[in-house]
């Protein structure tokens, strides 16, 4: 049997997060036109330039979409064909630019492809999309829908992507993520912080008090916590098989009289 990776695990993680984030909306490829809901529609011919790359992209994005037994297999083949693609990076940010507003899981969708690429070339291209303004809710007097959350998923996930750069110890990732630590939006700093300071570069120990002296008092308590291995975790033992007793009972329930 074939256990998922951490990346598809993370992969995984990320669809479940989008369906409880964006299942107000409705996101699927139909041709030459992509469908967010009734109103918002996305021409995805217009996205992606008819080239090798393009179709590769918008190919690839169609797949993460996808579900079935052999939906994670078929990612992974395209997403490595898609790293070994130079132009990869600068297409999807091209066509990142050009997909509405609104069609906030595909332009997700799209900074999880360059996340993906873990590419130091597509890391200019992740600094702008962390980087950029995070508009109001666009409906504040609906309560189910809360478009600045969408925004930020998209912000972080382009932070994630800046951290696995970090990881492979490229120091200009490392400094991005210091950079966006002056960001307005408090989880885009909470990212960028635990990024940096896991990141192999630097003493772990210096850098949690260059950001204390750098970041708020009121903000430090998410300088000094720690990340769990879960495989780590010491799990109770569980029995082989489960004995269920049902209870029975001939008295019908009787309501105590005051």
């Amino acid at each position: 049997m074939n256990y998922p990776t951490k990346f598809n695990l993370q992969r995984i993680l990320f669809v479940c997060l989008a369906l409880a984030l964006f299942g107000m909306y409705s996101c699927e490829d139909k041709g030459a036109e992509l469908v967010l809901d009734e109103t918002t529609t996305t021409n995805v011919e217009a996205v992606w330039p008819n080239t090798s790359t393009g179709r590769l992209v918008r190919d690839h994005l169609r797949l993460a979409m996808g579900h079935g037994m052999d939906a994670e297999e078929k990612y992974q083949q395209s997403l490595s064909r898609l790293q070994t693609d130079s132009l990869a990076g600068s297409v999807l940010y091209e066509g990142y630019s050009k997909v509405t507003a609104e069609n906030y899981f595909y332009r997700t969708m799209i900074v999880e492809a360059l996340k993906g690429l873990q590419s130091g070339a597509s890391l200019n291209y992740l600094n702008d999309i962390a980087s950029e303004r995070i508009p109001a809710d666009r409906y504040p007097e609906n309560a189910e829908i809360d478009t600045r959350i969408d925004e930020i998923v998209i912000r972080i996930t382009a932070v994630e992507g800046i951290t696995r750069l970090a990881n492979d110890s490229l120091v200009d990732a490392n400094a991005a993520l210091v950079r966006l630590m002056d960001n307005k939006d408090l989880t885009v700093r909470q990212m960028a912080a635990r990024g940096y300071i896991m990141s192999p570069i630097g003493n772990k120990e210096e850098k949690i008090q260059e950001l204390m002296e750098r970041l708020p008092k009121a903000e430090h308590w998410y300088l000094t916590g720690t990340d769990t291995d879960i495989k780590k975790v010491k799990h109770p033992d569980m029995p082989e098989e489960f004995e269920i007793i049902e209870k029975e009972t001939k008295d019908a329930p009787k309501i105590k009289q005051q």
